[in-house]
């Protein structure tokens, strides 16, 4: 982790840690009829890779100054071998069914989106799932990036049974300093940095809580367009806001959103009241890799977002706060988007440990040696780019990526990390045939 060099860093170092407390609170719970409820904030960056964040073993590009986050890590659990999707919307459709993206028809952000590439309407996404299996005993709220609904579908969570929504609809914003919020199927502009906007609203909607939350803030930071957020969010206060200067190196800002991001959710952290910190449980995560215009070394030798290769789908996800007991700890167990939905309602109490083609992570958070999952499994089609649509699958040390065009990839993670050699261009070991062929018995058995 970082050294911090300032009283202020210092500050929000002390901040967050308590944030984490495993510590009672004096006071009202926070939670309502229930005060031993778990609340859940779940934060979800938009772009976010390991060469721009983190402790990765043997990455070391430049990295954002996320003190808060940081800090996050320090008292919690980060998982190295999470994977998303190769982009946004079939990370965030998984999550919130629970399913692999083959059986929600969401498998890529396509243009033009059609019926076809959305969440239909009879699917249950977690939100709803909860409150089914507990009677409404949690508060939810989607707030920020929503984008599995088509843009004319503006009450699609509202719908699907989340509490509350508001954010931006579809994949990105124009601007983050003039964009469109929806909420309740009303749009308006706001020109608010959208980071701070989503932030406000999501300090305010827990203020109004009076039962356990689910806070689902889903940021657009850092995803494109480029910008220099607002100068009180970040340390270098020499960037120039022009949009030459922004387009000619676009890295320092998109390492500035990634700052200025860690530092309103700290102001979120922040926010809560001691009863309400020790009473939750804190999830950060990255939903596909760094942009390739602005990635960074070993992701730009062969793949980035929109890839399935490692720096696309292998992303940060970090837990720490309540229930979790393991600290300062980088686990290797392996982890895929579905299995949020298995976890979080696992966390909340609704008796559920596995669900659809997830299996919950929560054991994981006191014991080293709980039960993990033996594969991964990752998809993109449907893209513009059909190209780079296909499949991944890997178990503990092998990893098949196949690609609709008929290529295929395989490696060995275990020693080949960032997959610079393509094991099928040569003469196959026993041991890697044998890997071979159980992860396609695997795909074939899904």
């Amino acid at each position: 982790m970082k050294i911090f060099t300032t009283l202020l860093t210092a500050a929000l170092f002390a901040l967050v840690l308590s944030s984490c407390s495993k510590s009672k609170g004096s006071g009202d719970s926070g939670t309502g009829a229930d005060p031993n409820a778990t609340n859940i904030i779940f934060i979800i960056a938009d772009d976010l890779g390991w060469d721009v964040f983190g402790d990765y073993p043997g990455i070391n590009g430049i990295k954002a100054s996320t003190p808060t986050l940081d800090s996050l890590s320090l008292k919690g659990i980060t998982f190295t071998n999470f994977w998303s999707n190769p982009v946004c919307a079939p990370t965030r459709a998984a999550m919130l069914t629970g399913k692999y993206g083959f059986r929600t028809g969401v498998g890529g952000v396509p243009i033009p989106v059609t019926a076809a590439d959305v969440l239909e309407s009879n699917e249950t996404v977690i939100q709803k799932y909860i409150n089914d299996k507990t009677a409404g005993k949690y508060a939810t709220a989607v707030i920020g990036k929503w984008h599995v609904s088509l843009t004319s579908q503006l009450t699609a969570p509202e719908d699907f049974g989340v509490g509350y929504y508001s954010g931006i609809f579809s994949g990105t914003v124009p601007d983050y300093y003039n964009w469109t919020q929806t909420s309740n199927g009303i749009q308006q502009n706001s020109t608010t940095y959208t980071t701070t906007h989503l932030v406000n609203q999501s300090v305010s909607w827990i203020q109004q809580q009076s039962k356990p939350f689910f806070l689902w803030l889903a940021l657009n930071a850092p995803h494109a367009p480029f910008h220099r957020p607002p100068l009180n969010l970040i340390t270098n206060q020499t960037l120039s806001a022009s949009q030459a200067t922004i387009n000619a190196n676009p890295l320092p800002y998109y390492l500035a959103s990634i700052e200025a991001m860690d530092k309103e959710i700290g102001r979120l952290i922040s926010s809560l009241t001691a009863s309400q910190k020790a009473n939750t449980l804190f999830v950060f995560m990255g939903d596909n890799g760094t942009p390739p215009q602005v990635a960074q070394a070993p992701y730009t030798v062969n793949g980035t977002k929109s890839t399935l290769f490692q720096g696309g789908i292998n992303t940060p996800l970090l837990v720490c706060g309540k229930g979790v007991t393991r600290s300062n700890v980088l686990d290797d167990a392996l982890v895929q988007a579905p299995d949020m939905f298995a976890s979080f309602a696992d966390i909340t109490g609704t008796g559920t440990t596995n669900y659809q083609d997830g299996i919950s992570i929560k054991p994981l958070f006191t014991d080293a040696n709980a039960a993990k999952r033996t594969f991964v499994y990752s998809e993109q089609f449907g893209q513009s780019a059909p190209a780079t649509d296909g499949y991944a699958v890997r178990n503990s040390n092998y990893k098949l990526i196949h690609v609709e065009n008929g290529t295929e990839y395989f490696y060995n993670l275990s020693t080949d990390p960032f997959e610079q050699t393509n094991l099928l261009l040569s003469t196959l070991t026993a041991e890697a045939q044998q890997n071979l062929t159980q992860l396609r018995q695997i795909k074939a058995g899904l």
